[in-house]
């Protein structure tokens, strides 16, 4: 207990005390202690069922989320490689037509099919009148609405 000596402090005083477990008695002891693991092991099973559970929905759904990832990112790289290829198709093509839309190719067309240029001589200028015809003015809203009202009432 309590020494006198070179120490300052009786430091068994701190000691954490022991909790004292009574023992049952006789065959309802084992009973319930058997019980008691019993539900102990149905308890500690059921846990590790349900974490084991967890773990395996987190990893099937990191899994899939990669696989997903995975799937787009073909589908962006097999994209851009056909807007690339549509790209330069679409150059291609507007060089081809400003080729057969200049003024030269349009000029060889003409002459391989037998059109040529027209001279000073074979133009004829036709000079024509257009007759001028009023129109009636459109009548303002309340005519209209005063005409609509005598339709109504005659």
């Amino acid at each position: 207990m309590a020494k006198y000596g070179s120490e300052a402090y009786d430091l068994s005083l701190f000691e954490p005390k022991k909790a004292k477990i009574t023992p049952l008695h006789g065959k309802k002891a084992t009973k319930a202690e058997k019980k008691r693991a019993r539900i102990q092991k149905l308890l500690n099973t059921v846990v590790t069922a349900l974490v084991s559970c967890g773990v395996l929905l987190v990893i099937t759904l990191m899994i899939t989320s990669q696989v997903q990832l995975t799937e787009m990112n073909n589908a962006i790289t097999r994209k851009e490689s056909e807007l690339s290829e549509m790209l330069g198709e679409i150059k291609r093509l507007e060089g081809e037509l400003a080729a057969q839309t200049s003024a030269q190719s349009i000029e060889e067309y003409a002459e391989s099919v037998g059109l040529r240029q027209t001279e000073s001589g074979q133009i004829d200028y036709i000079s024509v009148t257009v007759p001028d015809v009023e129109k009636e003015p459109e009548p303002s809203f309340w005519a209209t609405v005063w005409g609509a009202i005598q339709a109504w009432i005659g």
